[in-house]
């Protein structure tokens, strides 16, 4: 039986899994895809601005360091498995049964304490719902941070006016495409830096607009409708390949399951990250509380913070101190 057993392998998992083995425990983190979450899955080759020590690191890059980190630490790393059902146990502890996610194969892990850390794995791409949007494969559309290589020359636009739809258009334009960046609102809003960059690069940017309609010739996307607020003619724009970068929907189906409290798509925990059920912590994207900042830097500070809370919950020490962490 393991004293933690973390859900979720992103910034925030990975972290709680380390804090919790500086404290000596034993932890296992299992992840639904890849180990590293979405640096992994969503932002790939995007450098990262906002982590300490770097100007920039591809997240790629800061995923594997990460993984390397946990690993070097002892934390026991399982990917590719979902977590079907958590079960309480008559003596407080919990039950995680697991599905491989290729193999089909059911598991069982005992654990003390869980903490969900689940971040990307609870989110899925939000689409357009328009027609002919499912005929549309990787190299016409992607809903996640474009790749370079797919759109070196062609026409193509940004719906989508945040941090990931702003970055998409300036690597769109740095590859070479003839890029228009479309956003519902009335601003930009990303990050200043960002919204500094597009401008300078000189991308159109075309607000209050949603795209309306998708053009085909044959099975190739040609262009975008797209409907402006206060305008009765249409914006019709050229398009090869198109990136929907407009957020995630969320689905903690599972979660209600389990029998953790949700409000609002988002689980809320106290400031020792801690949920309704005793014994099972929470951390990263997929939680809210008073003053809530989705950063990196802040996913992570909530795994440190969950791993210390999963740690007074099995160990029960007469007080905790920073030694503790390295002895």
């Amino acid at each position: 039986m393991h004293e933690v057993l973390v859900i979720g392998g992103g910034p925030a998992g990975l972290t709680a899994g380390m804090f919790a083995r500086m404290r000596k425990m034993s932890v296992l983190v299992v992840d639904a895809g890849h180990l590293g979450g979405q640096l992994v899955s969503l932002y790939g080759d995007k450098p990262v601005h906002d982590w300490p020590g770097y100007f920039d690191i591809v997240a790629g890059e800061l995923a594997a360091t990460l993984v390397r980190h946990a690993r070097e630490l002892g934390v026991d790393l399982v990917d590719q498995t979902k977590v079907l059902d958590l079960q309480r146990q008559d003596d407080g502890s919990w039950q995680v049964v697991t599905q491989h996610q290729a193999t089909r194969e059911e598991r069982t892990f005992p654990a003390q304490s869980v903490i969900i850390a689940i971040g990307g794995g609870a989110f899925e791409p939000r689409r357009l719902k328009l027609a002919g949007e499912e005929r549309l494969g990787d190299d016409q559309l992607t809903y996640r941070m474009v790749d370079p290589s797919k759109v070196a020359g062609p026409d193509g636009v940004v719906g989508g006016g945040g941090d990931s739809g702003l970055e998409s258009a300036q690597t769109a334009h740095e590859a070479g495409a003839r890029v228009a960046l479309v956003q519902v609102l009335e601003r930009l809003t990303g990050m200043e830096s960002n919204i500094e960059k597009v401008e300078a690069m000189g991308i159109p940017v075309h607000l209050q607009s949603r795209v309306r309609e998708l053009e085909f010739d044959g099975d190739r996307l040609r262009a975008v409708v797209c409907a402006q607020k206060g305008r009765e003619a249409p914006l019709r724009l050229p398009c090869d390949h198109l990136v929907v970068n407009i957020g995630n929907a969320v689905n903690l189906e599972a979660v209600k399951r389990w029998g953790v409290h949700v409000e609002g798509n988002l689980i809320p925990v106290d400031s020792q990250m801690r949920t309704n059920l005793e014994g099972v912590f929470a951390c990263g994207d997929i939680i809210t509380h008073e003053g809530k900042y989705k950063l990196l830097l802040t996913a992570s500070k909530e795994g440190a913070v969950a791993a210390n809370s999963a740690y007074v919950h099995v160990r029960k020490p007469s007080r905790v101190t920073m030694g503790d962490l390295y002895s």
